[in-house]
């Protein structure tokens, strides 16, 4: 019996228990394979374990979840590079906070969808850069993060920050490019501050959505980007996608 405590959650909690529910309405983990990548220090796998799936978890430091159960397997392997798994080999894959941190969205998730058999899951969560919060910060500074200087990335190695931040329409093209139906969209937690003081702001998007035809809604999902999942969503969006074909 492992007595170890569980690692705290570096991505924020309300993430974590979103994604259970997620995994909850997936029906029995019997006999199923899950990948959990990046795994960190190895929360969601050691929840996963707990909840009867077989365990695999990647990332390129696993020295960071030495304390997981000895059921769960760790494989040592930079997600920005091909996965060191055969075709079809996992029923789910959770990916958590990751795909900000590497250099190649279109790489990483077709290889999410290689390592998946089809009608296999894929929950991934990444910074909503597309909150009307964030909006407003782009048009003061520009950018949705600060400059990441060559002299860090040398220092700490690529993937140490959020090098390279993804829009939710981005995120839905690398998706549906790697094979991926979109089934559900959530949020980790509203941001009461926001729906508050933002909500001009909110009836105006919502206005300007209705005045468009359904050709330009289409062309820029409009009517994803201005869902409240979306637009008063909190620090996260999470979304849940199917793997076609």
């Amino acid at each position: 019996m492992n007595t170890t405590a569980k690692p705290k959650p570096r991505a924020w909690l309300e993430i974590h228990k979103k994604v259970l529910k997620l995994i909850d309405s997936l029906g029995s983990p019997a006999n199923r394979k899950v990948l959990d990548a990046p795994l960190g220090p190895g929360t969601m796998a050691w929840e996963l374990h707990d909840l009867g799936y077989a365990v695999t978890g990647a990332d390129i430091d696993v020295q960071q979840s030495n304390n997981l159960p000895a059921g769960i397997v760790r494989q040592k392997c930079d997600l920005n590079g091909p996965l060191p798994f055969a075709d079809g080999s996992f029923d789910l894959i959770t990916s958590l906070e990751g795909i900000e941190h590497v250099e190649n969205h279109f790489l990483l998730l077709r290889e999410f969808g290689r390592v998946l058999r089809p009608g296999g899951q894929l929950i991934i969560s990444t910074p909503n850069i597309c909150s009307l919060e964030q909006r407003l910060h782009f048009l003061e500074r520009g950018t949705f993060y600060r400059f990441i200087r060559r002299e860090e990335i040398e220092q700490k190695g690529s993937g140490f920050d959020h090098q390279n931040l993804i829009s939710y329409v981005e995120l839905r093209q690398v998706l549906d490019w790697a094979g991926f139906q979109i089934e559900r969209v959530e949020k980790d937690r509203p941001k009461w501050r926001q729906v508050i003081f933002l909500l001009p702001l909110w009836l105006f998007l919502r206005a300007n959505l209705a005045l468009q035809s359904n050709k330009r809604k289409a062309k820029y999902l409009l009517s994803e980007t201005s869902s409240n999942a979306v637009l008063l969503g909190g620090n996260t969006i999470i979304l849940q996608a199917k793997k076609t074909g």
